[in-house]
């Protein structure tokens, strides 16, 4: 009953919204006309909600989906962009391993310097790690979960490299520490030596600038590669091992100039160095060097090379020779009975220069000798106590 009630609703509302109609058309007096039936009008009824049905939900779909792709795109695009990003990241942490490597090996040459110039010759106990890029070639990975492999490989490889160098940091900086200790042995026992001669360090330090190395350097320069992150290696070290080398180098080279040998073989002291009462005057007077008595015509031979700037008569001194031995040192030579050089001549170590005499103003045989360094005297038997440890630095066989 309810499907012929429902059929019969929908009839009565047939009837009533979709009567027969004519559509009449008028040309030149003639009429004609055309009958739309009932189901024709509901036909296209029909067919027009039907369109327009479809019509709002393909417009709803393609709406909904344009959204979606452009929300994928977007993130399409951030995911390239943090990528890129990465990307960029890993090419510098690769390129900053890359100049740590090279510093590493930098300093492992010059440790093998160092080494070979102390005649402690030793291969390199450290290799810098090579950087393989095979893992991050990008035609073996073409989607994400590649993608992932590949990151997870790179980051094993950095930290495989990352702990290569550290290791060999670390070996470079315990050898630095040896050869620090051992170059401030040297440093204390040269300070020590120079301090018993009365000699400033400092200062030899100093005037050591204006003199050619006893260790000749040259050659071109080729700098450390640029941009190396300094956070990654500590080269304080290295830095503190240099500047303690070059005063090393400086001291040793300076202390070359030193006089140290004896001017008479045969000899007696007769007079100190310092405050001392005057033979002839009897009063408290200032003697600059010593004297050192002797036969008459003892040779009297130079304490160190060097070049003459004076010889001849010269005052109270009489016969009279003064050497300069360069970086601030001189030697003079006083009372000679004869001079056997000339000025601007130069001499060896040892080589004759005149002979003991009493000229000038003397009351015996003897020799006024004297060392003058950085326009200063010294007491010249400090000097001589030194010689045997200056002799040590001298042929590198001072090790404490």
């Amino acid at each position: 009953m309810k499907i012929d009630n429902i059929i019969k609703w929908l009839s009565e509302k047939a009837d009533r919204y979709y009567p027969d109609r004519q559509l009449y058309f008028r040309t030149n007096g003639d009429v004609k006309f055309i009958t739309i039936s009932q189901k024709v009008q509901i036909g296209s009824s029909l067919f027009l909600l039907g369109f327009t049905i479809w019509f709002l939900v393909a417009s709803y779909n393609y709406v909904y989906i344009t959204e979606i792709i452009d929300e994928k795109n977007g993130e399409v695009k951030i995911s390239s962009q943090n990528y890129l990003e990465l990307e960029a990241q890993y090419n510098q942490l690769k390129n900053d391993i890359q100049k740590s490597a090279t510093a590493l090996e930098q300093r492992q040459q010059y440790i093998q310097q160092v080494l070979e110039e102390d005649g402690s010759l030793t291969k390199p106990t450290t290799q810098t790690p090579a950087f393989d890029n095979s893992s991050g070639n990008d035609e073996d990975f073409d989607d994400d979960a590649d993608q992932q492999t590949r990151n997870i490989i790179r980051d094993k490889d950095l930290d495989k490299i990352f702990v290569g160098l550290k290791r060999i940091e670390m070996q470079q900086n315990t050898t630095v520490k040896m050869m620090m200790n051992k170059v401030d042995k040297k440093l204390a026992f040269m300070e020590n030596v120079l301090d018993s001669a009365g000699i400033s360090p400092d200062k030899i330090l100093e005037l050591s600038g204006d003199q050619p190395s006893a260790k000749a350097q040259g050659g071109p320069f080729i700098g450390l590669e640029e941009g190396i992150n300094e956070a990654s290696i500590d080269s304080s070290a290295f830095d503190e091992l240099y500047i303690k080398r070059e005063n090393l180098n400086n001291l040793e080279a300076a202390i070359s100039y030193l006089p140290i040998a004896v001017p008479p073989e045969k000899y007696y002291i007769s007079g100190k160095f310092g405050m001392r009462r005057d033979p002839i005057t009897k009063k408290w007077a200032n003697h600059k060097g010593i004297d050192m008595a002797g036969w008459h015509k003892t040779p009297i031979r130079s304490g160190g090379p060097g070049v003459v700037v004076r010889a001849g008569r010269f005052g109270t001194f009489g016969l009279y020779v003064e050497i300069d031995h360069g970086n601030g040192f001189r030697s003079k030579y006083g009372h000679l009975s004869q001079v056997k050089v000339k000025k601007g001549e130069k001499v060896t170590e040892n080589q004759l220069i005149g002979l003991m005499g009493s000229t000038g103003r003397s009351v015996s045989t003897h020799l006024h000798y004297e060392i003058w360094f950085n326009g200063k005297p010294l007491d010249p038997l400090k000097v001589l106590k030194a010689a045997k440890d200056v002799q040590k630095i001298r042929q590198q066989s001072y090790d404490s």
